[in-house]
Order: structure tokens, then C-alpha cells, then sequence
């Protein structure tokens, strides 16, 4: 019976840490500025989903690096919010019990990528985000949502590059270490077409077109599996023949049932403070 009831004890504290956690997650691309004759913006949305307390963090961005083996740096873009509050840089937040918040960038200088990460201090929130293109008179070409995403070691896009459609994809390296990232087009049947490896440094973020990874491959329907020594938070996107219509593509995670439970085995995560399980669990979660 005591066994029992410290068996329930020991996960009630757990599942109390894991409710406490903190959220970390990441807007893998964002698109600002004046790029040709449009206009780009991007909006965070964020909630707090929880019952009761106030959840608080940052927004911090990075934009790329002059080269993909580089370092990112931090990214001074510029928003307002649902009442026209400005700031640049890092976004401090403060969200109560079931309110949101909403923070849009000003479209302001020259095209510039990056992207977001999200960090609570205290509670948990959820996000997503939007792309918008307008017109230098302020009108509304296009948007697509881009959800809130985690970083994985293992993950792919859909590629559909038949009748001249076009695949992008932001990708970025939250990490502190460089990454060694190897993309591979595979086909719908499942047979390896291309493969392209590239060393991607810390904080660094970078985007392109499937067709400029892998030169001269021909229209296709099938995956990029993008296999990184490091996590990554990647997002695709999907362009009509003549670039003016686009929706977002949320990458799938590979899975495999040997892999992460030897990269655990080998982190030792036992040897852990107690404090860190909540953070570890997710981690290992998100490998499977």
C-alpha cells in the first residue's frame, strides 16, 4: 500500500511540474518589409489558455546570417499591438487568464527573413502567426497562417513542383551549437532522388526554394526530409506558377523507434535535477 501511494505521489509531482512548465516554442520564418513592389508583414497572435494566473515571457527574433554556416544575430523588427503600442526587438508579454495578444510587424525598411522564439517565464501560452503581402498602397494580396511550431532532429515538407509550382522553406537553428543538416527529396513512391548536406550555424536562419537545394531535378510530388544533428523549426511554403498565390505547409516529424530512446539513453537524463523533468519529457516526447 505505501508503495502505492508514493507511486501516486511521485507522479502527482510530476504531472504538478508538467503543468508548470514552461512553453518554448518557435515561428520558424518571418517575413518583413518592402521587397519588388510589395509589402510583407507578419502577426503574432498568443494566448493564454489557462483557467487562472498570468502568463508572461518574451518574443525574441533572429534574422539570418550572411552565410549558412554563420551565426544569426538578433533581428530589431519592429511591431505594435492590438492598441498600437510600439516596440523593437524583444517583445516582453504579460497575459492574463484566457486573454490574447496581438503584435504586428510594421512592414517598415528593405525585405528582411528570421524568426520568432517564444519563452514563457511563468504559465503557458499558444501562438500562431500570419504572413501577409500588400500592395505599397496598402492593399491585401495574400496571407497563410503559420502555426507555432517545435524543433525536431527529424522532420519533412511535401514537395509538389508539378505544373510549375514552387516550393519554399524557412528553416532555423534555435540552438547555441552549429548543425549539420542534410536535406533529401524523396519521391511519392518512396525512392531517394537528391541529397545535399550544409553546416548551419547557431541562431542563424535561413529560406530558399527546394529547386535551388537540388539543381537540376525535374517536377515532383513527394517529401523533403530535413535530418539535422541539432533541432531545427522549419515551415514550407507553397507558390503557384506565377507567385502570386501561396499557402503554408507544416512539416511532418519522422519518426523511429530506436533512435531517440538511444539519444536519451546516451543524455542520461536521471542524472538530471528534479526540476528539469517537466522540460525533459517534452523533449523526449517530441522526439517519438
Amino acid at each position: 500500500m505505501m508503495k502505492k501511494l508514493i507511486l501516486v505521489a511521485c507522479w502527482i509531482f510530476t504531472f504538478a511540474i508538467v503543468a508548470s512548465a514552461q512553453t518554448t516554442f518557435y515561428f520558424p520564418h518571418l517575413a518583413n518589409g518592402v521587397l519588388g513592389s510589395t509589402i510583407w508583414k507578419t502577426t503574432i497572435f498568443l494566448t493564454n489558455p489557462g483557467a487562472s494566473g498570468t502568463a508572461s515571457g518574451t518574443i525574441t527574433f533572429n534574422q539570418d546570417g550572411p552565410n549558412a554556416g554563420s551565426a544569426g544575430s538578433p533581428f530589431a523588427i519592429q511591431f505594435v499591438d492590438e492598441i498600437g503600442t510600439p516596440t523593437t526587438g524583444t517583445i516582453n508579454f504579460s497575459i492574463p487568464a484566457g486573454s490574447s495578444k496581438k503584435y504586428v510587424s510594421t512592414g517598415a525598411g528593405p525585405y528582411s527573413p528570421g524568426f520568432a522564439t517564444v519563452s514563457t517565464a511563468a504559465g503557458t501560452v499558444n501562438g500562431t502567426s500570419i504572413f501577409s503581402e500588400f500592395t505599397t498602397g496598402g492593399q491585401l494580396i495574400g496571407e497563410a497562417g503559420v502555426p507555432q511550431a517545435a524543433a525536431l532532429l527529424k522532420q519533412a515538407i511535401f514537395v509538389d513542383t508539378i505544373g510549375g509550382y514552387n516550393i519554399g522553406v524557412g528553416y532555423a537553428n534555435s540552438g547555441a551549437k552549429a548543425a549539420s543538416v542534410t536535406f533529401s527529396l524523396i519521391s511519392s513512391g518512396g525512392a531517394p532522388v537528391a541529397s545535399t548536406t550544409q553546416q548551419f550555424g547557431p541562431g542563424n536562419h535561413a529560406a530558399g526554394f527546394t529547386s535551388g537545394l537540388f539543381t537540376g531535378v525535374g517536377p515532383l510530388a513527394g517529401t523533403m526530409q530535413i535530418v539535422s544533428d541539432q533541432p531545427l523549426a522549419t515551415i514550407a511554403l507553397r507558390f503557384d506558377p506565377n507567385f502570386a498565390l501561396f499557402t503554408t505547409l507544416p512539416p511532418v516529424s519522422i519518426s523511429s523507434l530506436i533512435n531517440p530512446a538511444m539519444r536519451w539513453m546516451e543524455e542520461r537524463p536521471w542524472l538530471a535535477p528534479l526540476t528539469s523533468v517537466a522540460r525533459l519529457l517534452d523533449a523526449f516526447q517530441m522526439r517519438v
